[in-house]
């Protein structure tokens, strides 16, 4: 038993579904993620954003005896007593000069913060995940923080694991 009203109803649906437009196309939006990006020296830096806790003009420093002559001095930053450390000396490329534009990155280490001198903060960049590449010859000192770069058309960036910085047998040995 057919009943008539359901019927024209089954019919007007398959002629809604036949002339019904199609959903739209779905596109892949490409996977982006945000660094700092920062010069030392000559040598142009981006370090994954998460690892910046800060950046703050160059402060008041107390000089700390026998360290290393790249270990700056400490800073009480917000109440908290921060070694601060020029970024070029712990990679053994020389000293950041001090300028108006000179920054200090401060990173939040296993349990302790420190603050890296740097020759200017160039803001936030934001890039393409696929813009990631190997690096192919790693310049000296480099080797155990700077395994990528972030290619672009007009300009790379050696992209600087911070953490893997503080890791390091330089930072571990900052007194002489």
């Amino acid at each position: 038993m057919s009943n008539p009203a359901f019927e024209r109803l089954r019919a007007l649906e398959s002629l809604a579904a036949e002339r019904a437009p199609g959903l739209p196309r779905r596109e892949e939006v490409a996977r982006h993620w945000t660094a700092l990006a920062f010069r030392a020296g000559e040598e142009s830096f981006v370090s994954p954003l998460e690892q910046v806790t800060e950046i703050l003009p160059l402060p008041v420093m107390a000089r700390l005896p026998l360290a290393k002559p790249w270990v700056m001095g400490v800073a009480n930053l917000r109440g908290e007593l921060t070694p601060v450390f020029d970024l070029m000396g712990v990679l053994g490329r020389g000293q950041v000069k001090s300028d108006p534009r000179t920054r200090v990155l401060v990173v939040r280490g296993e349990s302790w913060p420190l603050g890296l001198v740097v020759s200017e903060s160039q803001g936030l960049r934001h890039f393409q995940v696929d813009a990631r590449r190997p690096m192919g010859q790693v310049p000296e000192g480099l080797a155990g923080c700077v395994r990528e770069e972030v290619v672009e058309p007009w300009r790379s960036w050696m992209i600087l694991d911070l953490h893997d910085l503080l890791r390091g047998e330089a930072v571990r040995h900052a007194a002489l």
